[in-house]
Parts: structure tokens; sequence; C-alpha cells
């Protein structure tokens, strides 16, 4: 994601709580700043000169420090509130496929322990008055980019599928810079039936959410 930005001539800042590791890691072509969602006043750097933020946070933990109440929820929550206080045009989100069923479905909750807190921040997200684009995917796998189409459910509709984190990123580059993926949520999964570009013309016939 972050080099399709690049390469599209956008500065990219990426967060972390450890630069040199994300520098050795990564590379220096993001500009990196050391922050921690889960502390609303550390995050403030991140922002200035910024005009939209992508959160791709993902909870480590089920216990302690980095649960999904702690990251997806509460860290979401930050750079949201953060968003708003500094007037950024748009806030970029990835959650989950099934996010959406978590009000309905206990099992789900049971089964999966982070997906009320990922379903949470998407309706504290959609609340919050920012321009948004929340990104819902299926399973996400580490084949390559741009091997199959990308297909878009509609609603809550659940489909089981998988996706390329790839693709994913590329998703998430291209909500970040087209105005027709505004005010949406996009629930995804690859599909090798669908032409490998043809998401890109489909993503404007998305509807806004309700």
């Amino acid at each position: 994601m972050a080099q399709d930005l690049l390469a599209s001539g956008h500065a990219v800042r990426g967060l972390t709580r450890d630069p040199d590791r994300a520098k050795a890691r990564y590379g220096d072509a993001v500009e990196w700043v050391r922050g921690d969602v889960r502390d609303s006043q550390s995050i403030a750097p991140l922002y200035l000169g910024c005009d939209r933020v992508i959160s791709v946070l993902g909870a480590t933990e089920r216990t302690g420090e980095n649960t999904p109440e702690a990251v997806e929820y509460q860290g979401n929550v930050n750079l949201i509130d953060q968003a708003k206080t500094y007037g950024l045009k748009q806030v970029v989100m990835i959650t989950s496929l099934s996010a959406g069923r978590a009000d309905s479905d206990p099992d789900l909750v049971a089964r999966f322990t982070g997906m009320q807190w990922k379903n949470k921040a998407e309706h504290y997200l959609r609340a919050s008055n920012m321009p948004y684009t929340i990104v819902g995917p299926g399973g996400l796998r580490d084949y390559e980019s741009r091997l199959q189409g990308i297909w878009f459910q509609s609603g809550d509709q659940i489909t089981v599928g998988t996706i390329s984190r790839a693709d994913v990123g590329a998703m998430m580059a291209e909500a970040a810079r087209n105005p027709a993926a505004l005010n949406k949520t996009l629930r995804i999964i690859n599909d090798p039936e669908l032409p490998v570009d043809g998401w890109k013309e489909t993503l404007s016939r998305v509807p806004v959410d309700a």
C-alpha cells in the first residue's frame, strides 16, 4: 500500500513505536513517526501536514496491553478523534469481511473475540461525521496481487472467501485517492472469474452507506 501511494506521487508518513526497527524492516522512503495508538496525545505528530489517515491496526494479543479492544477499537477511536481535531479529509480503516455481523451473530463473536471490537470501530467511524472508507477483507493470504479480480459484497452479506494482502493494500490506497470510495463499506474477496482490474470501475457503483 505504501509503495503504491509513493509511486503515485503521495508522501507517506507511518506511525510506529520503534522508528529504527520500522526503517530497518521497511526502508526510509516512508517518514516514520514515533507514537502509540493507545495514547491519543502521542499520535498527534502523525497528523501535521497530512490530509488522510489509513488505519491498518490489528491486535496481536487476546490478553494484556494489545487486545482487540485496546488496539482495534480504542486505537482506532484515537486515530479518528485526532483526524477530526486536525481537520483531515478522510479516514480509511481496515476491519473484516464478517465484522458487520457482530451486532446480530453471538456465535461469531464467541468464535472470534475481536470481531465485536472491529464492529464497534466501524460504528464509531460512521457516526464521527468524518469522510471515511471501511475495507473489510476476507481471509488474508500471501499470494501475489493482480492474479484475480475483486468482488464487492453488498451490505453485511457474507460469502466465505480469501484475498491477497497486496490486493487489500491496493484497494486501501485507491480508497484514499478516489472520491468514489467515500462513505462506503467495502467487503471484499478475490474472485478468479472477474477481470483483474475491473474492481476500479465497479467501485463507483458500490452504494454509499445508509
